[in-house]
């Protein structure tokens, strides 16, 4: 299943290790995002509905989608999919 996003991708590895971004934004890349849509952050509040927040979570990257985006600042999310590095 290739990952269809129109929007940004926040891509959030929880490690200071660059060998793991890499790889991460490479599994992205191969599943069909865009380069140019990966930040690579901490920062959820940048997000929007129907953007992607993918995190780390050893040896998976959790791909999840925005889904809600409260006046507050609250955002909702939920699993989509999980992709081995």
């Amino acid at each position: 299943m290739s990952l269809n996003c129109t929007g940004k991708v926040l891509l959030t590895t929880n490690t200071s290790d660059d060998g793991i971004a890499q790889a991460a934004k490479s599994k992205l890349i191969e599943n069909g995002i865009q380069e140019s849509q990966i930040t690579l952050g901490h920062d959820i509040q940048i997000l929007e509905k129907d953007d992607f927040y993918v995190s780390y979570d050893p040896p998976d990257l959790v791909i999840r989608i925005v889904y809600d985006k409260k006046p507050n600042g609250m955002i909702k999310m939920k699993n989509i999919k999980m992709i081995k590095i």
